[in-house]
This record gives structure tokens, C-alpha cells and sequence, in this order.
């Protein structure tokens, strides 16, 4: 009988334990700062070994981001965009799919588009 409580504790003390963890990374997770990607970038899109420019426009409110995206070459991938932003990791999609998976710079953002690798810089206001 005592071993027997003395398992249930020690079972009970792991429980807690991983309870707390999860708990921590949750906190941790909602605590990470969001990046503010907020305003006008510019800069290229490497398409079939050529420079592309593109401008983006983005407004943010909160995690969420909308804004429009025009490039050089492509209508398709121009227009109104929208995605979020999770700490440094920005993601935007056009109306027709997933435009973008970018990494959140100071005043840059850089990454993979659905046309190729990117690298813009904010622009002065």
C-alpha cells in the first residue's frame, strides 16, 4: 500500500511537471515579440536568372498584414496581398496562392517567393 501511494505521488509529480513545460512554451510562444513589417519596401525577385523589381505596400495590425505587391515582369503576381507575421517570419499570399515565406529583417525582408528568391529594403518614410 505505500509503495503503492509512493508510485501515484511520483506519477502525479511527472504529470505536474509536464503540465508546467507546455504551459512555459505556451507563454514563451505568445511572449515572442512580431516583427513590424509595417510600411514601403523595395528591392528584386530572382526569376529565371533575371532581376525583378518589386515594391510591396504593408499595413499591420496586430499579427495580421494586408498591403499589395506589384513586380516588374508578372501580373500574376501582382495585387493585394494579405498573410501574417510570427515573430521574424512573415508570410503573404495573393488571391491565387502563397506568394511568399520571408525572413524579417531590421530593415529587410528576404526569402523565397512563388517566382524565385527575394531581398527587399524597407524605404525611408
Amino acid at each position: 500500500m505505500k509503495a503503492t501511494a509512493i508510485v501515484l505521488l511520483a506519477l502525479s509529480c511527472v504529470a505536474a511537471l509536464g503540465c508546467t513545460a507546455a504551459r512555459e512554451e505556451q507563454m514563451a510562444a505568445a511572449n515572442t515579440s512580431t516583427a513590424n513589417v509595417a510600411g514601403q519596401w523595395s528591392g528584386f525577385v530572382r526569376s529565371g536568372g533575371t532581376s525583378v523589381p518589386v515594391t510591396l505596400s504593408l499595413n499591420q495590425n496586430g499579427t495580421n498584414v494586408t498591403g499589395n505587391v506589384t513586380t516588374g515582369s508578372d501580373a500574376n503576381l501582382s495585387g493585394p496581398v494579405k498573410g501574417t507575421v510570427q515573430g521574424d517570419r512573415l508570410k503573404l499570399s495573393l488571391e491565387t496562392g502563397t506568394f511568399s515565406d520571408l525572413q524579417v529583417g531590421r530593415d529587410t525582408l528576404t526569402g523565397v517567393t512563388s517566382a524565385g528568391p527575394i531581398n527587399l529594403r524597407r524605404l525611408p518614410k
